[in-house]
């Protein structure tokens, strides 16, 4: 009986060459690789747009006939269907560093969509104030998670994800340092998702967040019928996204203000923050941003109106001076 040969290192890789690698299993390979330092939500995001962009127009192509004339088409293809830039891009750069690792840099001499600044949307400070009306007629846990969302800026997983033990009553802060999603399986499973809780979107959202009066004796009267560590909850256990998002949308009807999304509150937090004379560098903190550049850019509406206001007060002070 001939002897099993051992698989060496050489013989492996001849095994693979005579293998026709794909695209596909090329990214494959890569997201099995990284999810051992991606977050879990990250991972669910690279799934997506392997199964909704890159596989459609990939198919079985073999990974050595990739051309970047190909990438190219396959950007127009993304552009052309309506696609936002931010998306576009944010796909490709998936798409570069699973494939890049061969070596094959000259694939990605690509032209990418460029995108302009979009305004974002948020509340007025009528809507606002009807919206906190509204609020109030509600029972807990929603007219909580309007209060701090307003009041606070957080995003909405960070909201989930908020624990009493993150609350400093003598210090008045509150400590971000998680964030509670759903996110889809990609397991094999059709159609199921799973809660998952882990670090804030970046190291700069982790942070401390000062805390108004009025919000932390709200927090305070609530905390003494707490029955879950979390502070959003219902029978003893935490609240998640979707369920806050359902009950926003039917409280926005209740006080007549305009469909948006719950993400809407942080920019509005943001705007009247703003509005109220905060300086970016506070409130870049504040929201969690990568910097204050980021804030600057995403809110650079607002300090148009403010800065016009502030040259017509003075303009104003200045001429009854001269009178």
């Amino acid at each position: 009986m001939d002897k099993i040969k051992p698989i060496t290192i050489g013989r492996m890789n001849e095994m693979q060459d005579q293998k026709v690698l794909t695209v596909m299993e090329k990214l494959s390979s890569y997201l099995e690789t990284a999810k051992i330092v991606i977050k879990p939500s990250s991972a669910a995001v690279y799934h997506r747009y392997m199964d909704h962009y890159i596989e459609p127009y990939f198919k079985d192509m073999p990974y050595a006939q990739l051309t970047s004339d190909a990438i190219q088409e396959f950007i127009a293809n993304l552009t052309k269907s309506g696609l936002s830039a931010v998306t576009v891009q944010a796909v490709y750069s998936f798409l570069k560093a699973g494939l890049k690792p061969n070596g094959k840099d000259a694939l990605f001499d690509i032209t990418l969509p460029k995108y302009s600044r979009q305004q974002v949307e948020y509340l007025s400070f009528e809507e606002q104030k009807r919206l906190e009306e509204a609020a109030k007629g509600e029972r807990y846990p929603l007219d909580l998670a309007m209060m701090i969302g307003l009041y606070t800026g957080i995003r909405i997983g960070e909201l989930c994800g908020l624990m009493w033990d993150d609350i400093d009553f003598s210090c008045k802060i509150m400590r971000i340092k998680r964030t509670l999603q759903r996110i889809p399986m990609y397991d094999g499973s059709t159609n199921k998702t799973k809660i998952v809780i882990s670090a804030p979107k970046s190291p700069t959202s982790i942070r401390n967040i000062p805390i108004p009066g009025f919000l932390l004796d709200l927090l305070r009267d609530y905390k003494q019928s707490a029955d879950c560590e979390y502070i959003l909850s219902l029978k003893g256990k935490h609240l998640e996204p979707r369920f806050i998002q359902n009950r926003f949308k039917k409280l926005l009807k209740t006080a007549k203000v305009k469909d948006v999304n719950f993400h809407t509150i942080r920019h509005t937090f943001a705007t009247r923050a703003l509005e109220s004379g905060f300086d970016i560098k506070s409130l870049s903190e504040i929201l969690g941003h990568a910097s204050a550049t980021v804030t600057l850019d995403k809110y650079a509406h607002v300090l148009d109106d403010h800065k016009r206001k502030l040259m017509e007060k003075m303009a104003e002070n200045y001429y009854k001076r001269e009178k």
